[in-house]
């Protein structure tokens, strides 16, 4: 199994180790959960799981952004990848749609695929395969959800899309893998 190229730079930088029983990402203890744990979590309280994900993903975001710009001037063309990452996420479209998809992969959630980017109306449609969240849901009752559950993730993607379009935004999941549809969307506005 091929680690991320994104984990990889982080790895070589020494921002994601796990030593004596400690995982740390950028500089902040992370605990490696259980799918069905999270779910479980998420079933207790919706809203305030949502939020703490918007939140938590945005924080991430900045930091991540604030260590790439730390490297920036270091000559070590590994460090040099790590700033444009940095870079990426402000210039360009394509900059930003291929760190969002390193990043969210680095989670675990599923698949993402960006649809849809408009920078200026701060909108984004998102397609989210392989969802961890609803395969979860459906191998736990055995049976399709009557809504979507990916709260968690939405509330990621709202966090990631604050952090860039500088601005408050929601995530709503529109469709999603558990109900039956063939992956989950979610609407970023």
């Amino acid at each position: 199994m091929a680690l991320s190229s994104f984990l990889q730079k982080l790895l070589f930088v020494n921002k994601f180790t796990i030593k004596d029983g400690e995982i740390n990402l950028l500089d902040n203890p992370y605990i490696m959960l259980d799918a069905s744990i999270l779910l479980t979590l998420q079933e207790v309280d919706e809203s305030k799981m949502y939020q703490g994900m918007k939140e938590g993903s945005k924080k991430n975001l900045k930091n991540l952004v604030k260590h790439a710009k730390v490297y920036k001037n270091i000559k070590n063309q590994s460090l040099k990848n790590l700033a444009e990452l940095s870079k990426s996420i402000s210039k360009s479209e394509e900059g930003v749609i291929k760190t969002l998809q390193e990043i969210f992969d680095v989670y675990g959630l599923g698949k993402m695929e960006i649809e849809e980017l408009d920078n200026s109306g701060k909108e984004a449609k998102i397609k989210i395969t392989n969802s961890t969240i609803a395969k979860e849901t459906l191998k736990k009752y055995e049976k399709k959800s009557k809504t979507p559950v990916c709260t968690l993730t939405a509330g990621i993607l709202a966090g990631i899309f604050s952090f860039l379009f500088k601005k408050n935004i929601d995530c709503v999941e529109k469709s999603c893998l558990a109900k039956g549809d063939d992956y989950c969307f979610f609407l970023v506005k």
